[in-house]
């Protein structure tokens, strides 16, 4: 079967194998943009080059990657479609190897020190994540995912809750850019449900603030979170919790983790989509 029958076949609605790189059924706009990778990949490796998509090898597909450009981020979304695709490919027999798997070299010029955690780790992270204790566990809660979403600390403290928008079946939110401004999102359902699950519990509010207005996440007292101490506090919370998973194949976790590590990594939800 030829490559892009073989992807026309994995994206389709009806397929209950439709999934990504970790093995989560893909859901929302995932397979359109899935789809429109894979197929750019597969104009390259079948027509420009033409190797062959079953016959590539890793050095094709970092040559790809690199005529490409982008970030870090966008260079691993790309790297996760063709890791589904293969592995969709793999399951049934279509091919035995998975060019894909090529380490990615590179990161954004203002990140040259920050290392990134492996999906195993990540992973890790999220099982801590949804066993927070303390006053606040919802809001800890929602505070780690908006991280390991791939949000920087001070993306999620100036995150307002009027640039919070549900649309029938999604979230969008305004997000909050260096150098001033807000770029509008599209938000895993993972997210989703975590602002869903806190909302209820935001009722500490500053004079300035109220049930439709100021930042969605408070202290006790109701005002902003703080963006240096807050983070590495509630990733300090994440990381003893997930050094207590008790399965004995959990991956080890560095010594150090930081909230740019976390939010640097490639995330265990549905890429952020921007609007």
């Amino acid at each position: 079967m030829d490559a892009r029958t073989v992807m026309k076949n994995w994206l389709a609605e009806d397929n209950p194998d439709r999934r990504g790189k970790a093995g989560r059924l893909l859901q929302g706009t995932s397979p359109e943009r899935y789809g429109e990778i894979v197929a750019d990949w597969l104009d390259f490796i079948e027509d420009t080059v033409p190797i062959g998509a079953f016959k590539a090898q890793p050095s094709h597909v970092k040559t790809w990657l690199d005529m490409r450009g982008g970030a870090v981020r966008t260079r691993a979304l790309r790297q996760s479609a063709l890791t589904a695709f293969y592995a969709y490919a793999q399951h049934f027999g279509h091919t035995d190897a998975d060019p894909a798997l090529v380490q990615l070299r590179g990161r954004p010029h203002d990140e040259p020190e920050t290392p990134k955690l492996s999906e195993g780790q990540i992973h890790l992270l999220r099982w801590g994540a949804d066993r927070l204790q303390g006053p606040a566990p919802a809001r800890d809660r929602l505070f780690a995912y908006l991280m390991l979403g791939g949000l920087r600390s001070r993306q999620i403290t100036e995150f307002e809750l009027t640039g919070v928008i549900f649309e029938q079946h999604r979230m969008v939110g305004k997000v909050w850019q260096k150098g001033g401004g807000t770029r509008l999102y599209a938000f895993p359902d993972e997210i989703r449900a975590a602002v869903r699950a806190y909302l209820p519990e935001r009722t500490w509010r500053p004079p300035s603030s109220g049930e439709e207005h100021g930042p969605l996440l408070v202290t006790y007292r109701g005002n902003r979170m703080d963006s240096n101490t807050t983070p590495r506090t509630i990733v300090k919370a994440v990381v003893d919790g997930a050094r207590a998973c008790p399965d004995p194949d959990a991956p080890e976790l560095p010594a150090r983790i930081t909230p740019d590590m976390v939010a640097l990594s490639l995330s265990p939800f549905a890429p952020l989509e921007r609007l």
